[in-house]
């Protein structure tokens, strides 16, 4: 899983390759809305792409359930995503936006979403097959871009992904490297490229306790949806998450804890850019009253100057931080033994 991870900025470059991009044409005149149905690590990118469509006219919905909304109509595009090609929640939506007439288009590694299109004559890219759905992010996160700057949503997608490649790689060996105690000696451990305390010490912080995530910004909350997710899976860890503003209205006021429940959390704070200087006073006010609440809070953000940098940065911060921590906690990050058999039971 470390060396999935590591190379995350690879299949971004990698994902210019992929069958079936060249049959992504222009968005179709009227198109307003396009719904993206998938889940887990086939849904997430449609989150972390958003920001890259704040200032466009079309909107992008992620939808995690069976079928569709109610409210989609012939108009909208329906992007299928499901790196298996097997998950029943995308396949069903895939079936109501035939029904519907909605134009589809699909991003998955083969199975019976490839059928699918393959018999009715919609646009597949095809994923490279043989991986955990969560450890492919790169090809279908690229995968997506590529096809939005298809469909003329996104300016200049080989560019971005270029440069975010980049970014990542620029990073990658400090975030995988282990904390400086296990080499048995006081040496500090390499700083973080972006000055967030390491992702490997963070771990250590995180061994045996339960990680709190609040996200602050558009860009940070699909970054803690992805974190959440890559520490149930990888780590084998329950995580809690919650998001700015909607958090100081609410999830505040339940951390009353006796002292011996307070050391069993950590509080995350994903900080992303955000118009409204209103957020980052929030969260200042928010650590105040919550800090004997958490003996140990941490900020975690990029400077990077470009939002998919910034996005992808933070992703690839947690994915090593979900690697270092079940390192840690010596547990195996690859299987998924209880979604199997879930699938097995419903099958």
């Amino acid at each position: 899983m470390f060396q999935l991870v590591h190379s995350l900025g690879d299949q971004l470059l990698d994902s210019a390759h992929l069958a079936g991009l060249g049959g992504v044409g222009p968005l179709a005149d009227g198109c307003g809305r396009i719904v993206l149905c998938g889940m887990g690590g086939s849904a997430i990118a449609g989150d972390l792409v958003q920001p890259l469509l704040a200032s466009g006219s079309v909107s992008l919905h992620v939808w995690r359930d069976y079928g569709l909304p109610h409210w989609v109509g012939p108009s909208d595009l329906v992007i299928c995503s499901s790196y298996s090609g097997a998950t029943e929640e995308t396949l069903s939506g895939a079936r109501k936006a035939a029904d519907i007439g909605c134009d589809r288009l699909a991003i998955t590694s083969g199975g019976a979403l490839a059928d699918m299109a393959s018999a009715a004559g919609f646009p597949a890219v095809i994923l490279p097959g043989g991986l955990p759905p969560r450890a492919s992010l790169g090809l279908g996160m690229g995968a997506l871009v590529r096809c939005l700057g298809s469909l003329g949503l996104v300016d200049d997608a080989d560019t971005i992904i270029a440069r975010t490649a980049a970014a990542l790689n620029a990073h990658r060996d400090s975030r995988m490297a282990p904390l400086s105690l296990d080499s048995g000696d006081d040496a500090a451990p390499a700083a973080d490229p972006e000055e967030n305390i390491s992702a490997a010490d963070l771990a250590g912080i995180l061994v045996g306790k339960m990680a709190v995530i609040y996200t602050a910004g558009p860009e940070a909350h699909a970054v803690g949806l992805r974190l959440k997710a890559q520490l149930n899976e990888n780590s084998k860890a329950p995580a809690c998450l919650a998001a700015f503003p909607e958090l100081n209205h609410n999830d505040l006021v339940g951390w009353c804890l006796n002292r011996e429940m307070r050391d069993r959390f950590v509080l995350l704070i994903i900080r992303g850019l955000s118009d409204n200087p209103r957020i980052g006073l929030r969260v200042e006010l928010t650590r105040k009253l919550l800090g004997e609440e958490f003996p140990e809070i941490h900020e975690i953000s990029s400077p990077a100057p470009d939002v998919l940098e910034r996005t992808m940065s933070l992703v690839q911060y947690g994915d090593f931080l979900s690697c270092h921590l079940a390192r840690l906690g010596n547990v195996d990050p690859m299987p998924v033994d209880r979604i199997t058999r879930l699938k097995e039971e419903l099958g």
